[in-house]
């Protein structure tokens, strides 16, 4: 069963990315952030406008890239996650949905699309290249 995290965990995370330095035990991450998504941990990942799907999002794509640790499942569930999530911001109703309407939360799906668009080249199109904020300052 994975451990939970706290939230003050990921800031870590970005600062270490920020400062290009190594992450800590990136494969044990790359486990935990899998075996949440398996077992079903976050039932709202990738149903809701917040910060935890750039959380998930950041922490396995950015684990998998200093590890190479389960590369090929890595990849599998970030792809199933981006389309499911795709499919559930497709489906709002942008005019009177509460997460849609607030810009916070908006700009963390936002942050959760660019990351995606990082990890999975040629996957999720835009005109101009999605960029992460977390790339140019380590805080949102």
């Amino acid at each position: 069963m994975p451990r939970r995290l706290r939230r003050g965990f990921l800031y870590y995370l970005f600062n270490c990315e920020y400062a290009r330095r190594p992450l800590r035990f990136p494969a044990q991450l790359v486990d935990f952030c899998l075996e949440l998504r398996a077992a079903n941990q976050a039932p709202l990942l990738g149903e809701q406008v917040s910060f935890a799907e750039v959380d998930w999002v950041y922490c396995l794509s950015r684990a998998v890239r200093q590890s190479g640790h389960r590369f090929d499942e890595a990849q599998n569930a970030l792809e199933s996650f981006a389309a499911r999530y795709l499919d559930f911001l497709d489906g709002l109703d942008t005019a009177r949905h509460d997460g849609w309407n607030d810009l916070h939360l908006l700009f963390g799906a936002l942050c959760c699309l660019a990351e995606l668009q990082s990890a999975l080249p040629g996957q999720l199109l835009s005109e101009k290249p999605l960029l992460l904020v977390l790339d140019r300052r380590p805080f949102i």
